[in-house]
């Protein structure tokens, strides 16, 4: 350097000396760029560890890692030792697709999925019997039932009046029991003479005006006797009544009772129906006789429970014979497609299906419906419609 320093002062003759200081000062800077680029292409063929772990100054690297690639200029990363952890067996289903089974099981539908209504619960304040007998007679009266009493009646004309008009729609509800009779016969005849094939509907209407005309006789007697104890009657005894003779919100009132009531029946013995449910799992049935306590089962579909063994499994019989009845006319007429509302939850509450609630829309019902036809078609060997609707109780009873 000092050479050629020397061979410009032998040019220039004379240098002052801040200008030798300039020139100095060049050549010095110069030769830290050539440092600095010898360097760059230094730290490029080194790898990222090694200039990561470089043992340079913190105010040297602050200077340089604008100009050093982003692998150099990372953060030292702790070296994690790696161990094998333990081999996970995969599991039969994950590791290989099952092949479709044709097994009972596997076709079966699966239970229909409910929104459940919530459970009943004891009112706060339970009204007497009078007042409610006051209110279905004003629901009556509302509808157009019965005729209201005139705005200037006193009490004991009001009283009157009333009474008057429920022996009025008493006694129109026997004739109509007789006027049923009649249609009941011509649909016989037609029957009989090769007509139309019996419906869903005209079977009903059999079956409702046979066991209204087992409820005449009793029910004709209260009423010439003792008019007043009617309300009474459909509060605590509501099946003495023939349905000719019942109230509207007596009716609501019977049908949310009944439903309550199975509702009742199936959250207290659930273990009794998941037991029976398990014996029978693999027969796919419950024999009739079989049944020791066939108490729960009446009460899930809303027959009475009281009497001998004998009497209480031929009502269960009974009941369902009728449903399986029911059932192949339902599925003529494609489950029930042309049902209203209330006759879907009436249809579902006969055969203990009443976890329904307000929510539930009428395609809903309708797959629950239909979920009872599929599952009770399939009759497996040695069974018969009866046994295989009781196995069909005890899955409904399980099901949580």
């Amino acid at each position: 350097m000092l050479r050629f320093t020397g061979k410009h002062v032998a040019v220039n003759s004379v240098i002052q000396p801040r200008q030798l200081h300039l020139v100095l000062s060049g050549q010095r800077l110069a030769s830290g760029r050539l440092q600095l680029s010898h360097y760059a292409r230094v730290v490029r063929k080194v790898p990222a560890r090694s200039a990561s772990t470089s043992t340079s100054p913190s105010s040297d690297k602050s200077s340089h890692t604008s100009n050093l690639p982003p692998s150099a200029v990372s953060p030292r990363k702790h070296r994690v030792e790696l161990k094998p952890g333990p081999l996970k067996r995969p599991s039969p289903s994950s590791a290989t697709p099952k092949p479709h089974s044709t097994s009972t099981k596997q076709i079966q539908p699966s239970f229909p999925a409910f929104r459940l209504s919530p459970a009943p619960s004891a009112p706060d304040s339970v009204p007497s019997a009078i007042e409610l007998a006051k209110q279905d007679i004003a629901d009556a009266t509302a509808q157009g039932v019965l005729r209201p009493a005139p705005h200037d009646a006193g009490t004991i004309r009001r009283f009157t009046h009333q009474a008057f008009e429920l022996l009025k729609f008493y006694f129109r509800g026997l004739k109509a029991i007789n006027t049923h009779r009649k249609q009941v016969a011509a649909i016989r005849s037609r029957i009989a003479t090769g007509g139309a094939a019996l419906s869903r509907a005209e079977s009903r209407f059999i079956r409702t005006f046979q066991q209204d005309a087992l409820k005449l006789i009793p029910f004709v007697i209260v009423v010439v006797v003792m008019e007043e104890l009617i309300p009474f009657i459909a509060l605590y005894v509501p099946r003495m009544l023939p349905s000719t003779c019942v109230l509207p919100g007596q009716r609501d009132r019977i049908s949310a009772k009944a439903r309550d009531n199975q509702k009742l029946v199936l959250a207290g013995n659930w273990k009794l129906f998941d037991l029976l449910r398990k014996e029978s799992e693999s027969s796919g049935f419950i024999p009739t006789l079989s049944l020791k306590n066939p108490g729960a089962l009446c009460g899930v579909i809303g027959v009475p429970a009281w009497g001998s063994l004998q009497l209480v499994r031929w009502r269960l019989q009974r009941h369902l014979q009728n449903i399986a009845s029911d059932d192949k006319l339902l599925k003529q007429e494609v489950y029930g497609r042309d049902l209203t509302l209330p006759e879907l939850k009436e249809a579902l509450q006969e055969r203990g299906m009443s976890m329904f609630s307000e929510r539930n829309s009428a395609d809903e019902l309708r797959a629950q419906l239909k979920w009872w036809i599929d599952m009770t078609e399939s009759i497996p060997e040695g069974a018969d419609a009866v046994s295989r609707r009781l196995f069909v109780l005890s899955i409904i009873g399980s099901h949580k």
